[in-house]
């Protein structure tokens, strides 16, 4: 269709071309009989010039000749083509000069004279027009691909842009993952160092063939956890004789019980046209870093893991299916909404918010490999509510030196909302 409704355009500005440059000897006339009416004595010769510039120019050269013996006609072409200047309108004939682009002033500066609608024959007419058209066809087509260009530019700026922060909190999550697994590991062996030099996690998770590539990624991995992550920190260590930066894990301090329930902690960072699809995608999501199924204890903790999620998407009515998947090592929760839209409300209200010390991150899923990975979410329509009894309102973290009553009051309230 795009080609075909090119073809037709450029036929048709064609043929408007050719139109325009037929000329009418009719309508010359009115134009000099309108203009020239003032100098009603060389009218005649002017009208003749005219005709026999449409059709040779060697014939108003050998007129010219033979009428300018009689110098009363040749003071007459003077006095008409000083006139003409001075008039500076379309009388069907152009003076030119010299120089074909510089206008002329005096008589004496006239070298040839042309008419503005020559008579040509349709094969002169069709090629010229042919050749205009093709000229300004070009020309439009590059300034078409100039903008174009820019255009895509500016598109693979803002693709490479998201992807190298999506690759940044990939690697954000990687780095937090081996210091956790470090400190976990120190809290059971003492022998061990309890911090890592930063380029040795670097080489732990980079690949050497890919280093220089991600060395930028890296960078603002770094610079995020520096800036965003209380639980890591830098400091500098004297390892072999050579001064490294390293990080220390630092394990939150919550003086609650193991037991008590898990809550969100707030978010890492704020949602943005780099790390949030500017519209919903699909009405599945797959959220991860929910929870580790090594740490979590008991039967039925994969409930507290749904309700936590319908707590912090409590003002979305569009979540119809939850499924925690308990063997996954990336703590993947699968969400099924009644459309986009509420899809995209879960997505703001999760992605990248701490939970129970983790970073959550979310991607959209498309919805029949939800359906293929969960068929049982097909007939699924009745939006979920949290539970009463999980739902909670309040959390109290004491210091050592906690007044007595402030404890009562939080004691009661956790008795009221129980």
């Amino acid at each position: 269709m795009f080609l075909l409704t090119a073809a037709c355009l450029f036929f048709v500005l064609l043929g408007l071309m050719y139109l325009r440059m037929r000329g009418s000897g009719a309508l010359e006339v009115d134009n000099v009989s309108k203009y020239l009416g003032e100098l009603p004595i060389w009218f005649p010769w002017s009208v003749k010039v005219q005709k026999l510039l449409k059709i040779n120019e060697n014939h108003v050269s050998s007129f010219l000749s033979v009428q300018a013996q009689n110098k009363s006609f040749k003071g007459l072409i003077n006095e008409s083509l000083d006139w003409i200047i001075q008039k500076g309108q379309d009388v069907g004939i152009r003076l030119m000069g010299a120089v074909p682009d510089e206008p002329v002033t005096k008589v004496s500066e006239i070298a040839r004279l042309e008419s503005t609608h020559p008579k040509m024959s349709f094969t002169c007419r069709f090629r010229r027009a042919f050749f205009t058209i093709i000229n300004r066809v070009l020309l439009i087509a590059v300034v078409a691909g100039c903008v174009w260009s820019v255009v895509c530019y500016v598109k693979y700026r803002w693709r490479r842009d998201e992807t190298e922060t999506r690759q940044m909190y990939d690697m954000v999550e990687r780095i937090i993952d081996v210091m956790k697994t470090h400190g976990e590991a120190c809290q059971e062996n003492q022998d061990l160092q309890p911090y890592l030099p930063i380029p040795h996690v670097r080489d732990s998770l980079v690949q050497p063939q890919d280093r220089s590539k991600m060395k930028k990624i890296w960078e603002r991995a770094v610079s995020f956890l520096s800036a965003n992550e209380s639980r890591i920190r830098t400091e500098t260590q004297r390892i072999g004789g050579a001064d490294f930066l390293v990080w220390r894990w630092i394990q939150p301090s919550l003086n609650c019980d193991k037991g008590s329930s898990k809550v969100w902690q707030g978010k890492a960072f704020p949602l943005d046209r780099r790390n949030s699809p500017p519209n919903s995608l699909t009405p599945c999501l797959k959220i991860r870093n929910m929870f580790d199924p090594v740490m979590e204890v008991g039967e039925n903790w994969d409930l507290a893991i749904r309700e936590a999620i319908l707590e912090k998407c409590s003002d979305n009515d569009g979540i119809v299916h939850i499924a925690v998947d308990k063997t996954s090592r990336e703590g993947c929760v699968y969400v099924k909404c009644l459309s986009a839209e509420y899809s995209g409300k879960a997505f703001k209200a999760l992605h990248g918010s701490w939970f129970d010390g983790k970073l959550v991150t979310v991607k959209y899923l498309r919805l029949d490999r939800y359906h293929q990975r969960f068929p049982q979410a097909q007939g699924c329509s009745t939006p979920l509510k949290a539970s009463a009894e999980h739902f909670h309102l309040f959390q109290f973290t004491f210091l050592k030196t906690g007044n007595l009553q402030e404890k009562m009051f939080s004691s009661a309230v956790f008795v009221v909302f129980s």
